[in-house]
Formats: structure tokens, C-alpha cells, sequence
């Protein structure tokens, strides 16, 4: 119930709860008011569809009741009465229009709270956006925050802060169209944020739930500044109606439910509160000299020297992310011309996006386009994965109809009709996929006692274990020049992250070593378990990554090899260790350390090698010719028939095979670990891993080298 001046009642029979526009008691029928809105509103909406538009001019409601006590219910019950009657009614001088009396409802159940505050992060999008629907009933204030502790790896991304700065531009853009504008602040959030909150009196802040480490302990920081008035609403995305969803990809298929619609933007939104400062976007050269600025002094000098360098990028892939540097309506124009190529290759427009999928879609990487186009865009939000997913399906239903599967002129270059629109909904589906079994993992029991933390390489989702020295957290059990007290980095009130591992990249007074540990072929970073905890009592911080295509790592369509896996352990090296590491790898991790020590000599302080992979021949000189200046790529069937084999034998041999490779400690191998490759097998994209090997060893354009027993595979960086 709403009440107006005078307070005589204090309870409610049937929704239990008040809400007192006078002495503001208990406000939790708040939600109700909101709940039956939505009813109202669908009710309005089946009655005008039937009557051309009228209204129901019919109210249980005097004047004298209406100013004084408003039942939600008995609103609802009349126009349910008018519907049944299918004709306008008038009663005791009074004429209600459904609108009217919405709009009396919606104001009642927002005025007694302050502004909702709208934090985009890397949602920076109005279309398909949870949060923004979720508060469009209240007065919005939408906030972008720039914290230079957290755009370290815009640095190292091409074109990573003009994208950024795009999409804070467009984002400000579509938000004045709308009547509304964009809040941008600078500085850590943790200060900022709960500033903003305090001199607006906001009632709630909605933002999307974090997965990533860095971003969930920013969000703790945020949560423990704000007064205790102000409520925190996260937002999740996802593709299927069935929650949570399962850890095993087989059972998520057969119970994923229907797929949910995309949301459509705003069409107008609140004003911003008079003089409210909506601060101003920062240029190129002022963010990257902020970002250097906050990680100069923070960093090791070995990985300072790595700050600004970005990886080496094909000129269509260089071209299509200044294109999408622009932000949302760049994106979505984007994907409109990607879905439609093609359709169309000899259209103009397309001859760019043309080019860029043909390049990507090659039999090592099939359905590699989408994620090596618009791996950016996804992350930083522009466009939505669910909006992708559906897009894609509704273009492939129309070629479906047309009844082609090729377009003259693109059957020689073996690309069908339908890649484009594939590739598109296997990306959506294994980013949505592996971002709630990340969000799972969050509370999960594992077998190192701490629960994993995440980390987005170049934009998907990796998991890493990491533990603090045992020396560190108890000086008086060892040497007191180990002992450091924990970084302020670390999380403030998250329950799911271990209270004794050592903050994200934070630089200790007395630092502990840091040790990597690298997993072999088929495990996953939570496969050292024994040795991490052997690890940090000895003294050692220890960080254990799972390499993307593995474990519970997102399995996108990428070119996994030897380059590949060694820059990703260079970048988590530059970027969450901050500081050179000793590195262990075992099996094929051994072989990528090696390299990652080979070519990165300044961030590896030691190399230890564990049952390794490849033999060591110190006589070994490289090939002149470069293998990748072939032209010639095995046949996609072969490529696939072979992969398909080579990953059902191993998955049927598993247990088998851990047995051989645990011959002195065969309780290593127990059905945990078994089940747990055997989980990962079965995700999507997981076939991928062995794809580009493969593709390498039955190409002509890749040399071995056999000198008696001995024999090195060079694989080429791009296929």
C-alpha cells in the first residue's frame, strides 16, 4: 500500500509490508509496486491491442480514497473487471486512464528514493543492456569510471585505448539522444564512486557482476565505501533461459532451456540532476600517459620495459579494430556487414569484412572469424554476445530459406554461405558458456583449498591459482625478511576469494619469489595442487594458469601453438605477476617455458624443466626459410578427420594414460583428475586445441627436421 499525508496504518495484510510517503516507513513494498506495475502494464497492453488503443476509463477509486490510501491490488482488480466487460466505464465522477494511473504508480514507487546510478564498465552499449532496463523505472544517472590501475592491458592491445575512448564517446553520445548524458570520472573507483553515490544521495547502484579478479576486488573496494543506504545491484547476461547453468556441456545442451530475446534500447531516459558535473573524456595522449604513470612505480623494471609493447597484427586485422574503434553503432555496422558478406562479395561495403573472414577461416581455425574480428568489441562491450547470437540466427534462417549453401565466386575459396553466421553463434555461445562456469567456479570446491580467480587475455576468460608464501603470512615461522603483509589490492568482503592469496601484481616491501607453474597437455592449473602448497611453505608466492583451450579456460577458435601459449605466459607474467617469475613446466608447458625463457630472458629468473616435452640438442641451429612462406594448407577434411581421431582415442584413454604418466605416485592420477579432463573435453571449442598441431605436422608448408632419434616439429605463427 502507498499512504499519503496522514500515517495511521502500519501493516498490510496482504503484502505485508508499508511504504509511508510521510515518515518513509519500512520501504520494502518498494518491489511490490514494481512487480504489479509489470502486470498492469501487460494488462493495459492486452486490452488496447483488442480496442484499438482506448483506454479503461474505470477506477474503485473516489477522490477522497485516492488521495489517501491506494491499493495496488484493488487497481489491478478493476481494470481486470474492465477487460472482462471489453468497454470503458465511468464511476463516481471520476475518470482514470490506465496511463494516468501508471504513472501515479510509478511515481509513488520511486519518489521516497534517490537517483540509481547505472555503472557501464565494459558494457558500453545501450542496446541489450540488463541494467539499463532494470532502472528504467527510476531517475538514472549513468556513470563511467577511468581508474588507470585498470586498463593496464589497453596498453599492450592495438588500438586497445582508442577503443575504449570510441566507446565512451558513443555511449555519451546515445545517452544525451535520449535526454540523459554520461557521468565520467576519474581516479581509483573505490574513492570516486562512493563520492558520487553520497552528494547524489543514490538509493542503488546496478552494474554487471564481475567474474574477472581485478574487477571483483574493485567492486568489494567500491562495496565497503558506500553507505550502508546504498544497495549494489548486479546484472548478469545470459543466452538461455535455463539457471545456472551446468559445469558439463552435454547436459547444459539437452537443458538450456529457450533461447532469451535481446533487449532493445531505451527509447528516452531521465534527465540528469540539476548542476550535476558530467566531467569530460580524456584524450588518447592524457589516458596513456595516466596509465603508464600509475604503473611505472608499481611494476618490477624487467616488466616496465614491456609496457607499451603490443603484439604484431595482420594490416585487415589492423584496419577492421580502427573501424571498431568508433564504438557501438561502428560495431553493430560491423556485424551487419560481417553477417551479410557472403551474400554480397562484390558489394563494396563488404569487400573489407570479406577479406578479414577469408583470411581467419582457414582449416586450422575454422569459425575463427568472428573471434578474431570482434574479440574486442565483445569485450569491451559494444556489442552483446545474446544480441550476436541472435542476429546470427535470424541470417542463417534467411539463406536457409533461400536454399543456397554457396555464392558464385566463393565456392573455390571453400567459404559457404552460412560461415559467417556459424562462426558468430559458436562464438557467443562458447564465451556465454564458459562465462557462467567461471561465475560457478567462484564457489566451488577445489583441490588446492582456494577457490580460482580469472583473468580476460585478450578478451577471454582464463583461470589461474595463486597462494601467498606461508613465510609471508607467519614471519615468526621463518626468515622475517619473507614476510610481507598482504597488498591492498586484495579482496575486502569477497567470501570466494582466498583471504591468504597475495594481491593481483602488488609489490610486497620484502617480495616473496614469485614461482609459475605451467601444466602439460590436456591438465589445467589445479592439477598442481600438492606442489602449490608444498610451494608456499617453502616460502615461494605461486601462480598457476590454465592455458586458454584447456581446463576451464574459454575454448575459443584460435591458433593454439607454441607463439600463442608463450605469449600468454609472458602477458600474465607482464600483467598479474608484474615481476620476473621462476617457471616449472611440465610436459608441453616445459617446452612453452623454455621458449618463454629463450625469448623473454628479463622475466624468467629461473627454468625448470619436468618430464618435458621435446629433446634438448644444444647443436640445434633454426631453419633459414621461413616455414609460413608457403602458401599451401592442408585439406580441411583431413585436418578434421585426423583432429576428431586423435581427441576420441585420448578422451576413451584417459585413465590409461594418467596411470603411465604417475608410475611413482600413481595416486596423483585419481578420478578427480580424470573426470576433470575428461569435463573440459566435452567443452565447446575444446577440439580446437588439436586442430592447429595437427594442421602444422600434415602441411607441406612446415619442416621436420630428423637427425637419428631426434625430431623437431617447427610450427609457423599464422596459418
Amino acid at each position: 500500500m502507498l499512504f499519503a499525508p496522514t500515517c495511521t496504518y502500519t501493516n498490510c495484510t496482504i503484502y505485508q509490508s508499508v511504504l509511508c510517503t510521510v515518515c518513509g516507513t519500512d520501504v520494502r513494498s518498494t518491489t511490490t509496486v514494481t512487480t504489479t506495475y509489470k502486470r498492469m502494464q501487460t494488462l493495459n497492453e492486452s486490452y488496447a491491442s483488442k480496442h484499438s488503443g482506448s483506454c479503461i476509463a474505470r477506477s474503485c477509486l473516489t477522490p477522497r480514497r485516492l488521495t489517501s490510501v491506494i491499493s495496488l491490488r484493488g487497481i489491478e482488480r478493476s481494470w481486470r473487471v474492465a477487460f472482462r466487460q471489453k468497454k470503458p466505464r465511468k464511476q463516481k465522477g471520476i475518470v482514470c486512464s490506465v496511463q494516468s494511473q501508471l504513472s501515479v504508480v510509478r511515481a509513488a514507487a520511486v519518489s521516497t528514493e534517490g537517483p540509481t546510478i547505472v555503472w557501464f564498465k565494459h558494457d558500453l552499449r545501450l542496446d541489450d543492456h540488463p541494467g539499463l532496463e532494470q532502472a528504467t523505472s527510476a531517475n538514472v544517472v549513468p556513470v563511467f569510471c577511468f581508474d588507470p590501475k585498470q586498463l593496464l592491458h589497453l596498453l599492450r592491445t592495438p588500438h586497445g585505448l582508442q577503443g575504449l575512448l570510441g566507446a565512451v564517446n558513443a555511449l555519451k553520445q546515445n545517452l544525451q539522444e535520449l535526454g540523459s548524458d554520461l557521468v565520467v570520472l576519474h581516479g581509483p573507483m573505490e574513492s570516486v564512486l562512493p563520492d558520487l553515490a553520497n552528494s547524489l544521495q543514490a538509493s542503488n547502484i546496478i552494474l554487471e557482476e564481475e567474474i574477472e579478479y581485478r574487477w571483483h576486488t574493485a567492486v568489494d573496494k567500491v562495496k565497503v565505501a558506500l553507505p550502508s543506504s546504498v544497495k549494489i545491484k548486479p546484472w548478469r547476461m545470459h543466452i538461455f533461459g535455463q539457471l545456472p547453468y551446468p559445469e558439463h556441456y552435454q547436459t547444459f545442451k539437452k537443458k538450456r532451456g529457450n533461447i532469451a530475446q535481446p533487449l532493445q534500447r531505451p527509447k528516452k531516459l531521465s534527465a540528469l540532476p540539476a548542476g550535476l558535473d558530467v566531467g569530460q573524456v580524456p584524450s588518447t595522449t592524457d589516458l596513456e600517459a595516466a596509465v603508464t604513470a600509475a604503473f611505472s612505480g608499481r611494476q618490477a623494471p624487467e616488466v616496465t620495459a614491456f609496457l607499451h609493447e603490443q603484439p604484431k597484427s595482420q594490416a585487415w586485422l589492423s584496419q577492421i579494430s580502427k573501424q571498431l574503434a568508433a564504438g557501438e553503432p561502428a560495431a553493430q555496422s560491423a556485424l551487419h556487414y560481417y553477417l551479410q558478406c557472403a551474400d554480397s562479395p562484390d558489394s563494396a561495403a563488404n569487400q573489407d569484412m570479406l577479406t578479414a573472414v577469408l583470411s581467419s577461416e582457414v582449416p586450422a581455425t575454422p569459425l575463427g572469424s568472428f573471434p578474431a574480428i570482434f574479440n574486442q568489441a565483445l569485450a569491451l562491450g559494444t556489442l552483446s554476445r545474446r544480441r550476436v547470437y541472435h542476429e546470427a540466427l535470424q541470417q542463417q534462417q534467411s539463406q536457409r530459406q533461400k536454399g543456397r549453401r554457396w555464392q558464385a565466386g566463393l565456392q573455390r575459396k571453400k567459404l559457404a554461405l552460412d560461415v559467417p553466421c556459424r562462426s558468430a553463434a559458436n562464438t557467443a555461445e562458447v564465451s556465454d558458456f564458459h562465462w557462467h562456469l567461471a561465475s560457478n567456479d567462484r564457489v566451488r570446491d577445489t583441490k588446492t583449498g582456494d577457490a580460482p580467480r580469472h583473468w580476460r587475455w585478450r578478451g577471454f576468460i582464463t583461470d589461474y591459482y595463486t597462494a601467498e608464501s606461508v613465510l609471508q603470512e607467519n614471519p615468526s615461522a621463518g626468515n622475517p625478511t619473507t614476510a610481507s603483509q598482504e597488498g591492498p589490492q586484495a579482496s575486502a568482503s569477497s567470501n570466494a576469494q582466498p583471504s591468504t592469496s597475495a594481491a593481483e601484481g602488488q609489490l610486497p616491501e620484502s617480495e616473496a619469489p614469485a614461482f609459475l607453474l605451467v601444466h602439460g597437455f590436456g591438465a589445467f592449473g589445479e592439477q598442481w595442487r600438492g606442489q602449490i602448497k608444498a610451494l608456499t611453505a617453502a616460502g615461494y608466492q605461486v601462480y598457476a594458469p590454465t592455458f586458454p583451450g584447456y581446463g576451464r579456460s574459454e575454448k575459443q577458435s584460435l591458433a593454439y601453438s607454441q607463439e600463442l601459449w608463450r605469449d600468454f605466459l609472458r602477458d600474465f607474467v607482464l600483467e598479474v605477476v608484474q615481476r620476473p617469475v621462476v617457471v616449472a613446466g611440465n610436459s608441453i608447458g616445459g617446452f612453452i617455458s623454455a621458449s618463454l625463457a629463450a625469448d623473454y630472458p628479463t622475466l624468467v629468473k629461473g627454468l625448470v624443466l619436468l618430464n618435458s616435452a621435446g629433446n634438448v640438442n644444444t647443436k640445434y641451429t633454426p631453419p633459414t626459410e621461413d616455414p609460413s612462406s608457403s602458401p599451401s594448407v592442408p585439406p580441411k577434411l583431413l585436418v578434421d578427420a585426423a583432429s576428431q581421431g586423435l581427441f576420441l582415442f585420448l578422451k576413451t584413454s584417459v585413465a590409461r594414460t594418467l596411470t603411465k604418466l604417475y608410475p611413482v605416485v600413481p595416486g596423483n592420477a585419481d578420478e578427480w583428475l580424470g573426470q576433470e579432463i575428461l569435463r573440459a573435453a566435452g567443452d565447446p571449442g575444446a577440439l580446437g586445441v588439436f586442430r592447429y598441431p595437427l594442421s602444422c605436422l600434415l602441411s607441406p608448408a612446415h619442416l621436420c627436421l630428423k637427425k637419428g632419434r631426434e625430431m623437431f616439429l617447427l610450427c609457423a605463427p599464422h596459418m
